[in-house]
């Protein structure tokens, strides 16, 4: 599989730029700041994290039970026919409404439904206070949460956040291991089915879309993967078209191509026409034109629809001096919160803004992570559960008050 657009030297070369720049801003900000190095797994667990993992749960069945009304009962969406109908179902839906909200309960299903987020990050980051049975069913929780979501809008882009997001929750502890998280062997069974599930179930979204199109696996993916600006190498296509047995790997060979294709869109932005749009915080966008804040953007790209990796991306929109800044800064503002994190371990907003730069960074070859759908209601969503526990904790210490100190 390579790429159909020439400049892929170039585009190679402006990613290391950027990797470059990143590094550079982030090794100075580490100096300057003298950032400490994250705390032990354990030594530093984030503060009632049993109480906010049960809240985070809570307020995601609670969302995710307002989606699933909003989309079955007031939108009308028929699922019986597969996630690929229903999503390009809800897609027209969303156009011929011109971009407004469907209904009160899909906006609130959005704002409360990402707290699954929360609950993985805090159980895979927190040691001390939680049991390992306690840790085993609320991972099982956020693994239904997941799959509930992720069918209700037919996508997989969930499934790679939670597991960027947990990627980063191990990160924030030195010494993390598997072992030590779960040491049940049947749990850890389990755990490592779930991961299996999750990763079938993105391949499972390729295929339902073939079967959508009445087209066999292989006359799918040779047709969609030019429209991600790649192409199939000569000798595997002959090989498909062999042995029947092998073209099922083609969905396989199409999901790589689809989490990998922003360097090709990269490519091809270099080379590309220089236009007017927008591709920067698109998503942001959309959700603050929805509200009524902003105009709507013009995000009619000559590549609309396709990942731009971050790099891409500021290229497109900034030119070299947005690759300079942007990639200099992120480094300055991930050295940054990797700061507030280590001397404030212990509270939930640090960790959210640790694990977040950690989203960024790594996801930045794909795509910039704020543009994914569910990014901006995941830091909502550690927002909410720290507002919900500074209020709890404000109502201890009232009732745990003597009553002869209350003011009459």
């Amino acid at each position: 599989m390579h790429s159909i657009y020439p400049a892929t030297g170039e585009a190679f070369l402006l990613q290391v730029t950027f990797v470059t720049l990143v590094l550079a801003g982030y090794g100075m900000a580490h100096v300057i700041m003298k950032v400490p190095a994250v705390p032990r797994w354990g030594e530093a667990d984030v503060l009632d994290s049993k109480s906010i993992i049960h809240a985070a749960l809570i307020l995601s069945i609670v969302g995710t039970a307002f989606l699933i009304y909003d989309k079955i009962y007031i939108q009308g969406i028929d699922y019986s026919q597969g996630i690929a109908f229903a999503r390009e179902e809800w897609r027209r839906m969303g156009e011929y409404r011109d971009g407004e909200i469907s209904s009160i309960f899909s906006v609130l299903g959005y704002l409360f439904s990402s707290g699954y987020f929360v609950a993985g990050v805090l159980t895979v980051a927190v040691k001390g206070g939680l049991s390992q049975r306690f840790r085993f069913f609320s991972l099982l929780c956020v693994f239904l949460l997941l799959m509930i979501n992720s069918l209700i809008s037919g996508g997989r882009s969930n499934v790679l956040l939670l597991v960027t997001l947990l990627s980063a929750a191990m990160s924030s502890q030195y010494g993390w291991n598997f072992r030590g998280f779960i040491n049940g062997r049947f749990a850890r069974i389990v755990v490592s089915a779930m991961i299996l599930l999750a990763a079938a179930y993105t391949l499972y979204v390729f295929y339902e879309r073939a079967e959508a199109s009445n087209l066999t696996a292989v006359e799918y993916v040779t047709g969609f993967l030019p429209y991600l600006g790649l192409e199939i190498d000569g000798w595997y296509l002959d090989v498909l078209a062999e042995d029947s047995l092998v073209s099922l790997s083609a969905i396989f060979v199409l999901a790589m191509g689809y989490i990998t294709h922003s360097f090709s869109t990269t490519a091809a932005i270099i080379d590309g026409i220089q236009e007017d749009k927008v591709i920067v915080f698109l998503h942001a966008m959309n959700i603050f034109n929805k509200l009524g804040l902003v105009a709507p953007p013009d995000s009619s790209w000559f590549l609309a629809g396709r990942f731009p990796s971050l790099p891409g991306a500021l290229w497109y929109q900034y030119g070299v001096l947005g690759v300079f800044f942007g990639g200099f800064f992120l480094g300055v503002g991930c050295a940054l919160a990797k700061y507030m994190f280590v001397v404030r371990a212990s509270r939930i907003v640090p960790l959210a803004l640790y694990v977040a730069s950690y989203a960024v960074l790594v996801l930045s070859p794909m795509l910039l992570v704020m543009d994914f759908m569910s990014f901006p209601f995941v830091i909502l969503s550690f927002v909410q559960v720290a507002v919900l526990r500074a209020f709890i904790g404000g109502l201890r210490g009232v009732f745990r008050k003597p009553m002869r100190d209350i003011p009459n």
